[in-house]
């Protein structure tokens, strides 16, 4: 199974008069996502001055439930909410904004319920799948949220790797059979975005998990021809086969780490991090090299 990255390219095209038309207000609304928090309170008085004198303005109400959720008054900021679908009913970013809301509020199962009412509208938007997975994940329906990433993916023009790791994270949660599902959607996306470590990464975890040793070593080997800095991948390379019972690979593995390791610059290498890395690579060595010798 293939993940497609054009799902929904045809819906996007018959609702594209519809997203020119709220973009101008869904811009508006979360134009202050970068404010302080004293500059939230300014902005929120502000509003409320401008609702007072212009009560059924939509863009207002809306801009103001976005400040008051931010702030953490979710009851506030769904009276807001409530206010605007009465006055327009087929305002479909409501929904949306409510979902975000009881979200933040802890309200799950509503967060669900609003944010697929909106999916199923508006489904070519990724970032409501990808709040609705977010949504999922908090409820254990992890599988369902690997579906909903897949989904934010295939509807995003320029996905993220963030996206795909979240999806593989989804069903690797979802528990020993999707692993498979999960490693898959990690070799689309690197054949999409390139051999990037931290999917790769990821992909060699899950293929431990499984059980998969020689897939996880393979992984280890494409890196490693690519890596600059080769002493933390070499040492884990040397963990894996000292697990399966490879003792001499591992010992030739420690020992190029080691190798690497003693290259770096004397200022590189005296990091902390590093530090721990040399010793632990030593203590490697020494307990293969006592094996070794052990009658």
């Amino acid at each position: 199974m293939r993940f497609a990255t054009t799902r929904g390219a045809s819906r996007i095209r018959l609702r594209w008069a519809f997203r020119g038309a709220v973009g101008l207000l869904w811009a508006t609304v979360f134009a202050q996502a970068s404010w302080g928090h004293g500059d939230r309170h300014e902005h929120l008085a502000r509003v409320d001055a401008k609702i007072e004198a212009d009560p059924d303005s939509l863009r207002l109400r809306l801009e103001r439930a976005e400040a008051l959720r931010r702030l953490g008054h979710y009851e506030e900021s769904l009276v807001d909410l409530d206010r605007v679908l009465a006055l327009s009913p087929d305002d479909l970013q409501v929904h949306y904004l409510r979902g975000l809301t009881h979200f933040d509020w802890g309200k799950y199962g509503d967060a669900e319920t609003s944010l697929r009412r909106y999916v199923d509208s508006v489904p070519e938007s990724p970032s409501a799948h990808t709040a609705l997975a977010e949504t999922l994940i908090r409820q254990g329906r992890h599988r369902e949220a690997g579906d909903e990433y897949s989904l934010a993916i295939g509807t995003h023009p320029t996905p993220a790797p963030d996206l795909y790791i979240a999806r593989a994270r989804a069903y690797r949660a979802a528990g020993a059979e999707f692993q498979g599902l999960a490693i898959r959607g990690l070799d689309d996306a690197m054949a999409s975005l390139g051999p990037l470590v931290t999917l790769q990464r990821l992909a060699i975890e899950i293929e431990l998990e499984r059980g998969n040793h020689a897939g996880a070593l393979g992984r280890i080997d494409e890196v490693l021809a690519d890596a600059p800095r080769k002493e933390r991948w070499l040492a884990y390379k040397g963990r894996i086969l000292a697990s399966t019972g490879r003792e001499q690979d591992a010992l030739e593995a420690f020992r190029l780490a080691r190798a690497a390791h003693q290259s770096l610059p004397l200022r590189v290498r005296s990091s902390p991090a590093m530090v721990s890395l040399g010793e632990s690579i030593a203590t490697h060595l020494e307990n293969h090299l006592n094996s070794e010798i052990a009658p």
